[in-house]
């Protein structure tokens, strides 16, 4: 991944990290997390699947398809997948 993509990626999850807990922010979250899933996919890293799972995991919260999520788990997700870009 390139650091462009990579910059990229981590913006998005610091939006998200950043308004999760304001309702009028969900749709905008939910695109962050689905752009930054777009670029995890296309690119070559070796855990970007297991990332790609945790996004859209925090993104069930957001849809409310992933009825155990809470915000506590879209932080937990947020910041695993920071810290696997590292």
């Amino acid at each position: 991944m390139d650091q462009s993509s990579k910059d990229m990626v981590l913006f998005c999850l610091d939006f998200v990290k950043n308004n999760y807990g304001e309702q009028s922010q969900n749709v905008q979250c939910r695109n962050w997390i689905a752009m930054a899933i777009d670029l995890l996919e296309k690119s070559s890293l070796s855990s970007s699947g297991f990332m790609v799972m945790n996004l859209k995991e925090a993104d069930g919260y957001f849809s409310g398809s992933n009825g155990s999520a809470t915000a506590n788990t879209v932080m937990e997700k947020i910041e695993m997948v920071k810290v696997l870009l590292g």
